[in-house]
């Protein structure tokens, strides 16, 4: 799950302001207006499983591009990401999962 800060228009309170953008994997799951606090969930659970499954396959190729360019920053960031993965796949499976209500 990746939460990025951008500048929107609020379907809400039709105002020009930051809002809290929510991905899950590739997809915007969420948007959230910091003027009003309005939130937008966009139900991303039928095209999330098809993306992580793709994900899932590429991984081999991806790692192995890493390694070809760049050695020493993967050397160094793997073990960090590899025992973060977790928590960063549990935090994208309850967005995914609150996009659905």
């Amino acid at each position: 799950m990746a939460v990025q800060e951008s500048y929107l228009r609020c379907t809400a309170c039709e105002q020009e302001s930051e809002h809290q953008v929510v991905y899950a994997g590739r997809f915007v799951s969420e948007i959230q207006c910091a003027g009003c606090g309005a939130v937008t969930r966009l139900d991303v659970s039928e095209d999330y499983l098809p993306d992580l499954r793709q994900r899932i396959s590429s991984k081999p190729g991806r790692l192995a591009r890493r390694l070809r360019s760049d050695p020493g920053e993967l050397a160094a960031s793997l073990p960090v990401r590899t025992l973060s993965k977790p928590v960063r796949m549990l935090q994208e499976f309850r967005a995914v999962w609150r996009s659905r209500s």
